[in-house]
């Protein structure tokens, strides 16, 4: 790697499918080869400060998306910044008293619509480090092969890549006078009226269209007074309690001493005072509720369920199973709750982990790569969840690469060496995501035998082959 030339990259095998944008709405998701992660990454991160410096200043609380303030640690955004502060400007400008309207609106298919000349443009701009910008471009026009439109969904340089791209649009509403905030691709814009609001509306759907051929989506696009946006949009049962609990969630963060608000809690460990706060917030409670609702709120329930894997409260890992078609919006979450329970029984465990996989054939949450992925997730990242030769035969089912890499995974992690011994000696027919699954899963082998299969495999294999190798040895299942 340290001699190959950027400029001249050969991309390597990436992955696309779709995943569930909100209950009714999806988006294609792109997951690139790890070594073209890191390199896009590395791109991005060492012009991340040309970047910022060329886009509108966070100090306007105008944009809030995606602000770049490396750490020490490798994060490539500003923590102080974001959704949250979105949201409390929006409300801020709305019941300041100088607005009567608000324009609610996003664009539709932002990341797959960007033409690459404009992103190159907009690169070439922020910064003169040209190498940088025509590696990037070499990338993208890598992955997107014959069309000249799109960056991956998903990757942490593509938010920043995005975010300068627009940057024009928003400094045409700015240079318009016109107030607005932006998270990504939401855009708010306050007038005084309703004709006004039309014309702010108009101004940027014209900026969008004739600057990068972009549309806003019609069917979430609004012109509200302001009395009717607070109540939509800050309003609802929902979203009150939904801010109420984070707020006392931050206030036991705070008192309880914890280093990170996403770390695992140990119940019995904390002071009488905090445990009564914990209890106060009938977080079970309020999962039963919302359950029940005909139209649950999606981010309150995200967030419910989120705690209470951090809390190890397993007794609701049942019910959220059962009411997985309300759940589909945020299948990742459950999955991530279920994989944080610490105090399960093996059998209570392997009791949940048949409940999964009965998701299966009783839920249409598993139509999807992306959900079935998720699902075996669980069994590939874990032990104890039971499943064991079964899951062979639902290799055998799923075809595509997502479930069988998550699978091959899942079954080096319950032991099934007799599974890789069967097929170690086809690895050369496979490639890529696969091939290292594969490698990874089979160091369930018996010592002697991984080790003497893994010293013929590395002539035959590419760096990250050798990586995984090495990992897989001193990792083994």
């Amino acid at each position: 790697m340290t001699s190959a030339d950027v400029l001249d990259w050969n991309s390597r095998p990436l992955r696309r499918c779709l995943s569930p944008k909100h209950r009714y709405g999806f988006r294609i998701a792109t997951q690139v080869d790890p070594i073209d992660f890191l390199l896009i990454t590395a791109l991005i991160y060492e012009i991340g400060n040309d970047i910022e410096k060329a886009r509108i200043p966070k100090s306007e609380g105008i944009v809030h998306s995606n602000r770049f303030k490396s750490d020490a640690d490798g994060r490539m955004f500003d923590p102080e910044i974001g959704f949250d502060t979105f949201r409390q400007r929006s409300s801020d400008l709305a019941t300041s008293g100088s607005y009567s309207h608000v324009v609610v609106t996003d664009i539709a298919d932002f990341f797959p619509r960007l033409y690459s000349h404009r992103v190159e443009g907009a690169l070439s701009n922020a910064t003169k480090h040209n190498n940088h910008v025509k590696a990037i471009m070499h990338l993208l026009s890598e992955w997107n092969q014959t069309v000249s439109y799109g960056i991956p969904v998903g990757q942490a340089a593509s938010f920043l890549i995005a975010e300068i791209t627009i940057d024009d649009i928003d400094r045409t509403l700015r240079s318009e006078g016109i107030t607005f905030v932006r998270y990504v691709d939401d855009y708010r814009l306050f007038a005084n009226s309703a004709i006004e609001a039309h014309r702010h509306l108009a101004t940027l759907a014209n900026a969008l269209f004739n600057n990068h051929g972009l549309t806003l989506q019609e069917h979430k696009t609004h012109i509200l007074s302001t009395d009717d946006f607070l109540r939509g949009y800050f309003s609802t049962g929902a979203g009150i309690e939904l801010a109420a609990l984070k707020e006392k969630f931050a206030e036991f963060i705070v008192s309880a001493g914890l280093e990170h608000p996403y770390n695992d809690i140990e119940y019995e460990d904390l002071s009488h005072e905090d445990q009564e706060l914990i209890d106060s917030l009938n977080l079970t409670e309020l999962l039963n509720d919302q359950l029940r609702s005909p139209d649950p709120d999606i981010s309150l329930l995200r967030f419910i369920i989120s705690r209470l894997g951090q809390l190890d409260n397993h007794e609701c890992a049942s019910i959220i199973l059962e009411n997985i078609d309300k759940l589909y919006p945020i299948f990742p979450a459950v999955i991530r709750y279920l994989g944080r329970l610490r105090k399960l029984s093996s059998v209570e465990k392997t009791a949940i982990g048949a409940q999964a996989l009965e998701l299966i054939d009783k839920s249409f949450v598993s139509h999807l790569e992306y959900h079935r992925a998720w699902l075996f997730s669980l069994f590939s990242e874990g032990v104890g969840w039971g499943a064991g030769t079964e899951l062979a035969s639902l290799f055998s089912k799923f075809p595509d690469q997502f479930s069988q890499r998550k699978l091959v995974l899942a079954l080096g992690k319950s032991h099934q060496d007799f599974w890789f011994r069967a097929r170690k000696d086809s690895i050369f027919e496979s490639v890529g995501w696969y091939r290292r699954a594969f490698l990874a899963g089979a160091s369930c082998l018996p010592n002697d035998e991984r080790k003497h299969w893994f010293n013929f495999l590395k002539p035959h294999s590419d760096l990250l082959e050798q990586a995984v190798m090495k990992w897989a040895s001193s990792n083994p299942n």
